[in-house]
This record gives structure tokens, C-alpha cells and sequence, in this order.
């Protein structure tokens, strides 16, 4: 059976559907965290707790924006998400690194990889309708 021969209602799983759609939804797994960072900051006794607040609120709403429109395979959007998740590598290995960042760390090494691996595939068709 070739793609000619596909009705409307068959779909074929390809790689890198799955690829796109891993990077996607990683993509929007880091920004709920930092939804979640953000609203513990927010209700934490501290001097800092709205610079946090915003900051972490901030990044998430950029994140996700990127990610969305990643998804309708916009080029803009795989430039910003590079050099968002590479920066954000950057400023956790700059920072002092404790238990939590290094935690943080693999996800983030994941996320941009994964992103930067998936420019080949911009041209498709959206992947999470």
C-alpha cells in the first residue's frame, strides 16, 4: 500500500510526527514547571518572591508561545526556541548549581536538543491539531 492509496480516515505514525510532537510537548512540560515555580515563589515569605514570581511566569508564557507556534511550524519559532533553551542552559550551569538545578539541568539539555534536532522537520504539516 502506498500514500496514494490512504483514505482520509488512515493515519501513518512517521518518526518524526513523533519527534515534532515530543519537542512540543516538552516544550509545554517546562513551562508548567515554571507556572509551578513561579506561584511557590509567589507565596513564599521572601524579598524576592515577585521578582521570582514574574520572572518564572514570564519565561513560562515565552515558552509556551514559542512552543505553539513551533507547532504550526514557524521558522521564527525554532530560532527563538534555540536560543530561549540554549540561554536558559546557559544561566542554570552559571548559576550556583545545587541538587535542584543539575535536576533541571537534564530536562533543559533534553528540551533544547530535541529542538535543535527538529529543524529538518519544520516543513510538515502541524502536528497536535
Amino acid at each position: 500500500m502506498n500514500m496514494m492509496e490512504l483514505n482520509n480516515n488512515q493515519t501513518i505514525n512517521h518518526p518524526r510526527k513523533n519527534f515534532l510532537r515530543i519537542a512540543v510537548i516538552s516544550m509545554y512540560l517546562i513551562a508548567a514547571f515554571w507556572v509551578l515555580f513561579a506561584a511557590h515563589w509567589f507565596f513564599r515569605e521572601s524579598d524576592y518572591r515577585y521578582f521570582y514570581a514574574i520572572s518564572g511566569f514570564s519565561y513560562a508564557i515565552v515558552l509556551a508561545g514559542l512552543a505553539f507556534y513551533l507547532n504550526k511550524k514557524q521558522r521564527w519559532a525554532w530560532w527563538g526556541a534555540i536560543m530561549f533553551t540554549g540561554l536558559n542552559v546557559i544561566l542554570t550551569l552559571a548559576d550556583q548549581v545545587g541538587w535542584f538545578d543539575l535536576a533541571y539541568l537534564i530536562p533543559s539539555i533534553a528540551v533544547f536538543i530535541i529542538v535543535l534536532r527538529s529543524k529538518k522537520y519544520l516543513s510538515q504539516a502541524p502536528i497536535i491539531d
